[in-house]
């Protein structure tokens, strides 16, 4: 009976550890552990196909991010299978520590506060039309990403958030940073507004170059 097998049968049967060899005895428990611990989060059998579960190099996960072992564990998460489960659960579990799910501890920190965070997206709208009206944080750093997937210039939000160039230069390389850490399915609201904005400026830009060349 191999690991995962014995993982399975394990709970809800006796386990066999007559028929396992040491090292794999240390993974069955290892992860019966972890399966047990899961219970009240749902199903944890996905466990099972995580790729860090086999690999040697376990410390890789916790390793700073100067070292290689960083950067190789990183590149194994991006090809994991469940790598969208594991990120779920150190979400759910607010786990910072070590890299989940294709994430480092400081990326699901900013995930953990995107997911809290409230966001008024017609206050947005209005904002990215050159309206001056007040925005929480959270709406500010929603905008800028917005802005970012549209293209709008920082001329037509920063003023309703009384910054400059320089400071709106640094909200945009911030704004990437977000764009490429947070899931997709996390920026739903925000890509639907930043679609729309795109078609509403488009339909500008028609209306105005068929009024030029009539």
């Amino acid at each position: 009976m191999n690991a995962t097998v014995h993982v399975l049968y394990a709970t809800v049967h006796e386990p066999e550890p007559d028929t396992l060899d040491e090292p794999e005895i240390d993974v069955v428990r290892e992860l019966e552990t972890a399966f047990v611990s899961g219970l009240a989060r749902g199903s944890q059998y996905w466990r099972l196909k995580a790729l860090c579960a086999r690999d040697a190099q376990a410390d890789d996960w916790f390793a700073p991010p100067r070292l290689a072992g960083h950067r190789r564990a990183l590149a194994v998460c991006g090809s994991c299978p469940v790598r969208s489960e594991c990120l779920d659960d150190a979400v759910a579990c607010r786990t910072t520590e070590g890299i989940r799910g294709g994430l480092t501890g400081e990326e699901i920190a900013l995930l953990l506060t995107h997911r809290k965070d409230d966001r008024r997206f017609d206050q947005i709208k209005l904002v990215l039309q050159g309206e001056l009206v007040p925005l929480t944080s959270p709406e500010k750093r929603a905008t800028v990403r917005i802005t970012q997937l549209v293209g709008i210039g920082w001329e037509v939000w920063a003023p309703a958030m009384g910054i400059g160039y320089k400071a709106a230069a640094k909200r945009r390389r911030e704004a990437d940073k977000q764009l490429t850490t947070i899931p997709k399915r996390d920026l739903v609201e925000e890509i639907a507004l930043a679609d729309e904005l795109r078609a509403e400026l488009h339909q500008e830009f028609t209306t105005v170059t068929l009024a030029a060349a009539a």
